[in-house]
């Protein structure tokens, strides 16, 4: 089952950068699980955690070594999704 990683930050330009990220984490999809669509659902969920913003955010995700730490920003090959 594969592994992946997960960053969920919000876009607005007046933020500053150090309060710009929501979320972070990690998740084993199960097996033919598609990965955007995980990422879709979980940023719908952080909008609910979340209400209190209601501006854009993005999640970046990225395929993640299972027990690998969890770096503090998304790396460059991040697929992005804006919601």
């Amino acid at each position: 089952m594969p592994q992946i990683a997960y960053l969920i930050a919000c876009t607005d330009d007046d933020t500053d950068e150090d309060h710009r990220v929501m979320s972070r984490g990690t998740q084993t999809l199960a097996d033919g699980q598609d990965p955007a669509a995980f990422a879709a659902d979980r940023l719908a969920q952080n909008r609910v955690e979340h209400s209190y913003y209601t501006g854009r955010r993005r999640i970046a995700y990225w395929p993640h070594e299972l027990g690998a730490p969890l770096p503090r920003t998304a790396p460059a090959e991040a697929q992005h999704l804006d919601g």
